[in-house]
């Protein structure tokens, strides 16, 4: 919720700045003598947005902070709502209009302006006022939080291992029992685990016990400073003696209360006193000393010299929340029992070591815990060589056998990622220096487990190995240490010294060193230079971009995914009935209802394991699955059971930059399993403000950047295969358990509210800034949906298919998106009033087919960036359309454009429109848009043809041109026939589509030295032709559509197309034989074969085998074709490359 709120702030700030700071802003302040007002407005905001941002970087976030984090976003919507609607009026009238005639009027507006500003001061002052953001100086050193979130899981992951692994029961360990054991030697034992409040009321129990204290002659409790004080831990020490001992003071103390009494002899103590006082007490006395919140191995090392091992049974309990500080404390011989399960994941572990037990202890049959770990170094060895372990209990049992087994349920479905990965290690390595092999994905999909097992593995023989996680906050010497320490080097000494020996011993050996739970490049960089040596390193890391940059090679990368359906479910009946898996057999009923349940878990081992454990005490029936299904979004919210899910989630998010945080919760206002495509996601962030230009990038390539930022961190998923033409994914979608805390993050921040079935409205308070209706919400009410939801500050409006009028409602002032696509029941006239809304940016009304004619009222969207018609039924656009100056984007279906479309000089996009003679006037105005990067042009004539190329000659930024052909009658004209000589295309396109007859082609195609991208259809192409586009260097993907070539024989001639990717073939009618000749295509990866009965003619396709670097060929025929796939089966026969061959059922 803290990230959230700070992330929020920081993006409406974003958006308020950008109002404060605009011109119409200032220009409106000048006329209205309030122009100081409004820039001390802008520059506090300003302030507020530096301070958001040292606030992030903070980790003690309190209650305090975020009230007043939350009341800066609230100013600042404030600050933007009014602002904007200064500008409604600015935008009624020309400015030198506006200055109202009206003394009372202008004291109105003025008046507002100085409120506003009292608003916003105040709220400023507040931070300073009750010192709210310390700085980037006074950051702690550690987070308590995040490190409880971690251990939570952490611990759900040893019990969980340990008890299927060995196979006993859950009983506990006597903690006092540890500690009066009857070892005279002075042992230390560490308390790790659940929260820091637990772990206290565990030690005090035993801390305060009476038939403990009796074998204790001195005991003291030290909570550590950070940073650590060795005179204050001394003091301490010391005082905690006298106010247990008060007769040791002397004197008249009986006179005073203790605490006087102990302060008087501290102060007239000496520091050397105190030092000899308590050297005597801790050398003379077995002692009990608690040290409470230790967090370094620097600290420990402090701590531990001042306490000798006097032989007589002493006791050092150390509290922590870092299990790695625990294994330092314990020593390398060390035993992990379970004190107290306290739920499901959440547990408190001693490490202690073995001797402490007593053989002759009063509890001789006393069961240790079944989430036992053991000694790491100098175990004895089976007959096998497997190393053997003894459980405090003193049972034996061989450590791969066990794990064996436990691997067998935790890597179901994942053989083939965990051969990939040890193929990986195995195979040599011809880069300089060490070889990074990095495992990759969304978080809880099981990415440690898998390098564990892996790292286990006796296929990796003899080498050295060494496993270290990064904690949290990140440690680099600790880490390093301990990796040392796994490889058998001293860690004891200078770093400095350490390192040398550590990269000595790599350079001499055979080692793999493991790198679990890396988040930033930093992170990697910090240690990968001290490990450079290593033969091989293993990452794990939920972020592509850390894996790309830590492995260099995409080859060494491994993206592990989701678990397939039939895996999923055999996983989750392992989970459920455990050891009685085999014998229970379910109904129908039941499957359905597991198979929903999996569904919810989209193939996430975490998820699938402790939804498939807590339903392991439940009662096994259809019913209780089906409750669980019907609940799991709450369940998730307040079971603790269930909770740690969506801890391992909410790191992800966490970690991620407020910008993109910003970007992620507008996912919440998207339907379950909806595909969401790509670039009208981003052209929404961009009119949202989500997205702006920057460091010479335009917002939507900034954008574009943002998206593929989310997919690489695994926020959000794929929707579908690669794109082969742009190289990209066209969609992604969220999973179900990511967009449950999506939409629970938005809904705190009032950022978004969807309208379906079975909402709440209780959760709605204050006012919404984003709605969406959903296709389910069946209140059709009209004063229903206007009295339940504030409306007024609504900044986008989305519909998914169901339409009603009133959902466009008239107090929508602020709306900025409007979001109609697919929406069947509008018609035209019920948008007759969108010129209302002058804010708006982006409007769609793609496949809304009940739209005949757009309304006049659209010419009035002076601030309209993204338009989108297709789909509809409008073949005309208003003449008032040209009045939109700032339209970047318009694209429609065959639709006429009006004279003065070359006003609109800020279009970038215009697609698919007209231009018959009616449009005449419009064609040479394509010349004035200059800033045209795509433009589909539909009906060019024989009467337009060299207008139209003369128009965009000049077009130097366009870089893809769709012209389309209109033949009427006797029309008897060619595409390209007034090209060639001085008129010739824009040199600067790079996806090129002709839809129509083409004669000059070779006359005018070699100037397209940048084109990747050719589409023909209908161009009926001859063999020179085709040679000609054949020399383009950078062609990547060539689509021959029906009737593109005319001619018996298609060949594709030795050393052309040098760097065609993808070759589709669709419908090509005349063409009897295709030929590929040796030496072409030699980076062709994907060959596309489309025929229907009507291309019977092709009657052979040969030279296959030269296609050197085909991967893939897709086909898609009709059954009567089928001997022309028996024959590119039979050419296949013996081909370099393994190529899978696709039916149209396969792709």
């Amino acid at each position: 919720m803290e990230a959230t709120a700070l992330s929020v702030g920081k993006a409406v700030l974003d958006g308020a700045l950008g109002y404060a700071k605009s011109f119409v802003a200032e220009e409106i302040a000048l006329q209205l003598g309030v122009e100081r007002d409004v820039i001390f407005i802008g520059d506090e905001l300003e302030m507020m947005q530096s301070f958001l941002m040292t606030a992030d970087e903070e980790q003690d976030r309190h209650k305090v902070l975020l009230t007043w984090v939350k009341q800066v976003r609230e100013t600042a919507y404030n600050v933007e709502d009014n602002l904007m609607a200064f500008a409604v009026h600015s935008e009624k009238k020309p400015i030198c209009f506006y200055i109202p005639r009206n003394l009372w009027e202008r004291r109105r507006i003025g008046k507002e302006v100085k409120e506003l500003r009292a608003k916003v001061e105040d709220v400023s002052n507040r931070n300073l006022r009750y010192r709210l953001i310390k700085g980037s100086g006074s950051k702690p050193t550690t987070a308590a939080e995040e490190q409880a979130n971690v251990a939570t899981v952490a611990m759900m992951g040893i019990n969980e291992a340990n008890r299927t692994a060995m196979k006993l029961e859950n009983s506990v360990i006597d903690f006092r029992q540890l500690i009066t054991s009857e070892d005279k030697g002075r042992s230390v034992v560490a308390v790790w685990g659940a929260t820091a409040d637990l772990r206290t009321t565990a030690i005090q129990d035993v801390y305060d016990d009476p038939a403990v204290r009796a074998n204790f002659g001195f005991r003291a409790w030290i909570k550590l400073a950070h940073p650590f004080i060795r005179k204050e831990f001394i003091q301490s020490l010391v005082r905690q003696y006298y106010e247990n001992f008060p007769e040791a003071i002397g004197g008249t103390h009986k006179r005073r209360t203790i605490g006087v009494s102990v302060f008087m002899k501290m102060e007239s103590m000496s520091q050397s006193e105190m030092l000899d006082v308590f050297d005597t007490k801790v050398s003379d006395n077995s002692y009990m000393i608690v040290v409470d919140d230790v967090s370094t191995k620097e600290q420990w090392d402090c701590i531990e010299n001042y306490f000798p091992d006097n032989n007589k049974g002493s006791r050092v309990i150390v509290s922590t929340q870092q299990a790695e500080i625990a294994r330092l404390c314990t020593g390398k011989e060390y035993l992990v029992s379970e004190l107290k399960q306290l739920s499901y994941n959440q547990s408190l572990y001693l490490f202690h070591k073995k001797v402490m037990l007593s053989s002759n202890s009063s509890n001789e049959n006393l069961e240790i815990s079944s989430s036992e770990i053991l000694e790491e170094d100098n175990q004895p060895k089976d007959e096998d060589g497997d190393k053997v372990f003894y459980l405090t209990s003193g049972k034996k049992f061989n450590r791969s056998r066990t794990m064996d087994q436990f691997d067998e349920i935790l890597l179901l479905g994942r053989t083939t990622d965990k051969s990939r990965v040890i193929e990986l290690v195995g195979q040599p390595h011809d880069g300089q220096g060490c070889k990074v092999i990095s495992v990759w994905g969304m978080g809880g999909l099981g990415k440690t487990t898998l390098v564990q097992s892996v790292y286990r593995s006796p296929q990796l023989g003899n080498w050295k190995r060494a496993w270290a996680t990064a904690l949290r906050p990140f440690n680099p010497e600790q880490l390093i240490r301990k990796l040392a320490g796994d490889l058998g080097v001293a860690t004891n000494g200078e770093f400095k010294d350490l390192t040398e020996t550590l990269t000595q011993k790599l350079k001499q050996e055979r080692c793999l060193i493991v790198l679990d739970d890396i988040s930033s490049t930093t992170e990697w960089d910090f240690v990968g230079n001290c490990l450079k040596n290593a033969m091989r390193i293993i990452i794990t890391t939920r972020e592509k971009s850390i894996a790309k940059h830590c492995s260099k090679e995409v080859i060494n990368m491994h993206n592990l995914s989701g678990l397939e359906d039939d895996v999923a479910l055999d996983l989750f009946k392992r989970k459920v009935f455990k050891d009685d898996f085999e014998k229970n057999k379910i109904s129908p009923d039941m499957t359905e209802q597991a198979r929903l349940i999996i569904k919810k878990c989209d193939g996430l081992p975490l998820a699938i394991s402790t939804i498939g454990g807590f339903l392991a005490t439940k009662p096994k029936t259809s019913t209780e699955w089906r409750k669980t299904y019907d609940r799991i979004n709450t369940e998730l919210e307040i079971n603790q059971e269930l909770r740690a899910i969506k801890t391992v989630l909410l790191r992800s998010y966490d970690g991620l930059p407020y910008h993109l945080k910003s970007c992620f919760l507008y996912f919440s206002i998207f339907p379950e399993d909806h595909k969401i495509r790509r670039k009208p996601l981003i052209r929404r962030w961009v009119a949202e403000g989500y997205a702006r230009e920057m460091h010479g990038m335009t917002a939507e390539e900034v954008g574009d950047m943002y998206f593929e930022q989310l997919l690489d961190r695994s926020m959000i998923l794929p929707g579908g295969d690669v794109n082969i033409y742009s190289g990209k994914f066209d969609s992604c979608q969220l999973h179900d358990i990511m967009r449950q805390i999506c939409i629970s993050k938005a809904r705190e921040e009032n950022l978004a509210f969807t309208l379906e079935d079975g909402c709440s409205f209780s959760s709605t308070q204050g006012t919404t800034r984003h709605l969406a209706i959903s296709s389910n919400w069946n209140r059709y009410e009209q004063d229903f949906i206007q009295t339940m939801v504030d409306l007024s500050h609504v900044r986008s409006l989305t519909v998914f298919k169901a339409w009603r009028s009133f959902y466009i409602y008239k107090k929508m002032r602020f709306l900025r998106v409007m979001d109609l696509e697919g929406t069947q029941e509008v018609r035209g006239h019920q948008l007759n009033g969108i010129g209302e809304f002058i804010h708006l940016k982006f409007l769609s009304l793609k496949c809304c087919p009940g739209i005949h004619n757009l309304p006049n009222s659209l010419g009035k969207l002076s601030n309209l960036q993204i338009l989108d018609i297709r789909g509809t039924c409008a073949r005309e656009l208003p003449a008032n359309v040209t009045n939109l100056q700032k339209l970047q984007f318009l694209r429609a279906h065959r639709v006429l454009v009006p004279r003065g479309i070359g006003k609109l000089n800020a279009l970038c996009t215009l697609a698919h429109v007209e231009l018959y003679e009616k449009g005449q006037g419009a064609v040479k105005e394509l010349a004035q848009l200059h800033q045209l990067r795509k433009l589909g042009v539909e009906g060019n004539t024989k009467t337009n043809n060299k207008e139209f190329w003369s128009a965009i000659r000049s077009l130097n930024h366009l870089q893809s041109l769709s012209v389309s052909w209109y033949c009427r009658g006797s029309d008897n004209y060619k595409l390209d026939s007034p090209l060639g000589g001085s008129l010739l295309p824009p040199r600067s396109i790079e996806s090129l589509k002709l839809d129509g007859p083409v004669v000059r082609l070779t006359e005018w195609i070699h100037q397209l030295q940048n084109l990747t991208r050719l589409l023909l259809r209908g161009t009926g192409l001859q063999q020179d032709a085709i040679q000609a586009v054949g020399k383009l260097p950078n062609l990547a993907i060539l689509n021959m559509g029906i009737f593109s070539f005319k001619g018996e024989e298609l060949i594709f001639e030795q050393g052309s197309f040098p760097s065609l990717v993808l070759l589709e073939f669709i419908q090509i009618n005349d063409a009897s034989s295709v030929k590929f000749e040796d030496g072409t295509m030699p980076k062709l990866e994907v060959l596309r074969i489309k025929l229907d009965a009507s291309d019977g003619e092709l009657q052979e396709l040969s030279g296959l085998r030269y296609l050197t670097g085909l991967k893939e060929i897709q086909l898609d025929l009709w059954r009567c074709l089928e001997e022309k796939v028996i024959n590119v089966l039979d050419q296949l026969v013996g081909h370099q490359n393994n190529v899978r061959v696709l039916r149209n059922d396969d792709y």
